[in-house]
């Protein structure tokens, strides 16, 4: 399979993921709306608050995005993520990867890049400067956790361009259409 129809199809995986609405999840973990709290300072901020989140969600105000970059990284605070996608790797070619998108972030500013792995290499991965998504395989009963968290990534990271991890082993002979396939999808 060609690098680009690589992207196209883990695009469309991860679209397909995002679009699964997950009951238990948000049934689990819904936000309770907190009580009116004491001092007129505090009611109006709480009043405020209230307004702001009605405003997004009737969308006339964007919505706070997930912040993909981390305070140490060489990353401005508002970059917007480049998901690596690095499920199924073996710990070398993910190294390899890793060093060839290291080389191919300076020319893409304006990205932070976000490495979903099912690798606990975390020594290697503090060092890159970069935010992690660990997909860990664990047993038990229900749905398989890696593919909750999956889903959940897909949803938080929406819209996203999102790479395969191949496409840092083919960073110095593809770099161009590798910076094309993410302004194109930004």
């Amino acid at each position: 399979m060609s690098l680009k129809a690589e992207m196209i199809a883990l695009r469309a995986r991860l679209d397909d993921l995002a679009s699964q609405p997950d009951e238990s999840f948000t049934k689990r973990y819904v936000l309770r709306r907190p009580p009116l709290p004491p001092g007129l300072y505090w009611q109006l901020r709480w009043l405020a608050g209230r307004i702001l989140r009605g405003l997004q969600a009737l969308h006339v105000l964007p919505e706070d995005p997930w912040p993909a970059s981390l305070r140490q990284a060489a990353t401005s605070a508002g970059a917007k993520p480049l998901l690596i996608w690095a499920v199924g790797t073996d710990r070398g070619t993910l190294r390899e990867a890793c060093r060839g998108f290291s080389r191919l972030q300076d020319s893409l500013p304006g990205f932070a890049p976000v490495l979903v792995t099912d690798i606990a290499d975390f020594a290697f991965f503090s060092r890159l400067g970069w935010l992690v998504e660990y997909l860990p395989e664990l047993t038990g009963q229900g749905e398989p956790y890696a593919e909750g968290k999956a889903r959940l990534l897909a949803r938080l990271y929406r819209g996203a361009p999102v790479l395969p991890v191949l496409a840092g082993l083919e960073c110095g002979s593809r770099a161009e259409e590798v910076r094309q396939w993410v302004a194109r999808t930004d």
